[in-house]
């Protein structure tokens, strides 16, 4: 992969994985939500990536008007689980992504044999039926067209940078009741480091499917919910999956989930030293 596109650049997943690209010197168009109440965040993230000439930004409501923008065997990587995570779906303009930028320029994706990958919360595997509809639909319209598209459904991603709606994020900062939030899927877990690794191989190849990821350690997210002496129900049984519908896809973990704990708390705590973080 020469050159990428996320859109979520500023967000855990996407700055994750575009940290990881442009360490592998990919070239990447980094699209991101102008949201005010993000800007310290988004200043140490800049700072993080430094001078860097593979990096240049985009702001979302101009990127979404432009197919220019899109280059031959360009791979737009689309972070919708953090959206979801902190309930700010509104900021993907839904409508105006699929109908006004995907539907209207099916050809040039096409042509430019450009690969679109979706990275969705795990709970959209459990019902259909709500306001992702439309998206899941215009993923069939991509399939029809022949055009690349991979959907991957993910558990609880932790590490550096994770948001403060998690409860592995609350149970690092002192005097704040942990809250496990019903947008948390706490039946599994994978580190940031293994995932963004394997969603960069992945890439390179021509996928086209649906897959479900999945912690090579079992009871992950327990496990990491113990260490951190969380107090949640453990009679909490993971509701089934329409699993027919997507592959089931292990991520090897690359090192003890204590580890990735830690680095994630040694990162809140330098957090912590920055005024209005």
């Amino acid at each position: 992969m020469d050159r990428a596109v996320i859109l979520g650049t500023f967000e855990f997943i996407g700055f994750s994985l575009c940290k990881h690209l442009l360490e592998k010197g990919c070239e990447i168009e980094g699209v991101h939500f102008n949201k005010e109440k993000d800007k310290g965040l988004i200043h140490e993230k800049r700072l993080e990536i430094g001078r860097n000439a593979n990096f240049y930004e985009r702001k979302y409501s101009s990127w979404i008007k432009s197919i220019r923008e899109i280059r031959k065997n360009d791979v737009i990587f689309i972070d919708i689980y953090d959206l979801y995570i902190k309930n700010e779906l509104a900021s993907l303009r839904e409508k105006e992504l699929i109908e006004e930028f995907f539907l209207k320029n099916l050809a040039e994706f096409k042509n430019l044999q450009v690969k679109i990958v979706f990275l969705l919360p795990i709970q959209w595997l459990k019902d259909m039926s709500r306001t992702h509809s439309r998206l899941e639909d215009a993923i069939d319209v991509f399939k029809e067209n022949s055009i690349s598209v991979t959907s991957f459904y993910l558990p609880v991603i932790y590490g550096p940078w994770q948001p403060e709606e998690f409860s592995f994020h609350q149970a690092f900062r002192s005097g704040k009741r942990v809250k496990i939030s019903e947008r948390e899927w706490i039946h599994d877990a994978i580190f940031i480091d293994d995932l963004v690794f394997s969603l960069s191989e992945s890439a390179e190849e021509h996928l086209g499917d649906s897959y479900l990821l999945v912690s090579s350690v079992p009871g992950h997210w327990q496990k990491c919910a113990e260490y951190l002496s969380l107090d949640y129900n453990e009679n909490w049984n993971s509701p089934d999956l329409p699993k027919g519908k997507v592959i089931e896809k292990a991520i090897k973990s690359s090192a003890k989930f204590s580890d990735g704990l830690e680095k994630q708390r040694s990162h809140i705590n330098t957090l912590k030293s920055l005024d209005g973080l």
